[in-house]
């Protein structure tokens, strides 16, 4: 017969193990401690914007290859869609100055170098060969900062490589692994723009992503169980014995196996002694309803505390990362000091402000410093049936959608051995 495998939590790095497991015939059991499955990407009714929001805004490329993969799996591919090329639009909400980083849709290196010596498609103020030299510090870059690898002085940083390494890696260039930085160019923009380009949802993440996981996983009969939150582990002869719950428990057979899909924080309640990366930055969400619906797309801003403007049908998202200090804001402060940028953004005539909503993820993700890397687990632990899974595991890329979906993988293939 085969193997129990428990999975404790629901979010991408669970679903994505509970669906390949599920598909090779594995006996799974899903637990959840929320009511809903996706974690960070699941998506709600908003009654004050009387519609579907994503919890925050996740940024996916078509080079995301585990992310793909998983949508083949269960069916959610034509709830997504790429743009023809790879174009980032900017903003300088300072001087409104206006440009766009255009890859195209080429493949390989020769597009590549097509994109780097064309003056019109590449960042302002930098030159083919600067941009070249920055690219390949970031490649030698292992156990160095952002800052270590690029003049954080020049004006291509501020209106490039700052806005990358903010919204990408959730840190600043200070304290930013730039090998992470590099593991994300190296994936997609290094491959042409036909892997960059950016990949939008008709109808948000949840619809894309998590819904069709766990229509796969019941189709499958697999027992996805919510509100049941983990308390401890308990242990004999060097494997996992029993899961206690906070209202139950489940002893393990011989056979049967875990994976902790958990973020790194809730973990250290869990296992004691085990090294996780420590302390977490926020990320900042608000969705503004706006009269009418708007062009899908997304905007990235230079000069503001926001990073990056979402917009799909009549919402207008907008995403902060390393906003620490402005989760502590009440949500009036927070959307009253936001929505003037998202004016200028959008070109909006009307600049009063609309409802909204506020959405804080104090704990987003881990500060992901060169430090912190030498402490991001591998799947197997030191016990014999226990694994984990989640994006702060060493993934080699940035706590991303695509870095969960993969641990998921990672851990379902070391399970299967």
């Amino acid at each position: 017969m085969s193997p129990n495998v428990y999975i404790i939590g629901a979010g991408m790095a669970g679903l994505s193990a509970a669906v390949r497991l599920a598909k090779s015939g594995s006996n799974v059991t899903v637990f959840e401690a929320a009511p809903h499955g996706g974690g960070r990407c699941r998506s709600f009714y908003d009654k004050s914007l009387d519609t579907i929001i994503d919890n925050g805004a996740h940024l996916m490329m078509s080079g995301n290859s585990d992310i793909m993969a998983l949508l083949k799996l269960t069916g959610g591919t034509d709830e997504v869609y790429a743009l023809e090329r790879t174009r980032f639009d900017f903003l300088d909400v300072s001087n409104d100055q206006r440009w766009s980083v255009d890859l195209g849709a080429g493949r390989g290196k020769m597009a590549l170098l097509a994109w780097i010596f064309d003056a019109r498609r590449r960042p302002p103020n930098v030159s083919p060969w600067t941009l070249i030299l920055d690219v390949l510090a970031l490649k030698r870059s292992k156990g160095k900062t952002v800052a270590d690898c690029l003049d954080i002085k020049a004006p291509h940083f501020r209106s490039f490589w700052e806005p990358l390494c903010v919204g990408v890696l959730n840190a600043n260039a200070n304290e930013a692994a730039a090998e992470l930085l590099w593991a994300v160019f190296e994936e997609t923009v290094l491959r042409g723009g036909y892997f960059a380009r950016p990949l939008l949802t008709r109808r948000g993440l949840g619809a894309a992503l998590v819904d069709p996981a766990l229509k796969t996983l019941k189709d499958l009969g697999v027992d996805v169980q919510f509100g049941k939150r983990l308390q401890g582990l308990d242990f004999k002869d060097g494997r996992v014995a029993c899961l206690n719950f906070t209202n139950g428990a489940e002893v393990l057979g011989a056979g049967d196996r875990v994976i902790l899909a958990i973020p790194h924080f809730a973990l250290q309640g869990v296992l004691d002694n085990f090294a996780v990366p420590k302390g977490a930055h926020a990320i900042l969400n608000v969705h503004f309803r706006l009269d009418e619906d708007v062009e899908a797309g997304f905007m990235g801003l230079i000069g503001s505390p926001v990073q990056w403007v979402f917009t799909r049908g009549n919402i207008a998202s907008v995403t902060m990362s390393v906003a620490d200090d402005w989760v502590k804001k009440s949500a009036t402060d927070i959307a009253t000091a936001l929505w003037p940028d998202v004016v200028k953004v959008l070109r909006l005539k009307n600049d009063q402000i609309p409802p909204y909503r506020v959405i804080k993820e104090r704990r987003a993700t881990f500060v992901q410093s060169p430090k912190a890397l030498t402490l991001r687990a591998d799947p197997q632990t030191k016990y014999e049936n226990l694994f984990l899974a989640g994006d702060w595991t060493n993934t080699g890329l940035p706590a991303t959608i695509e870095s969960a979906v993969r641990s998921g993988r990672k851990a379902a293939e070391a399970v299967l051995g």
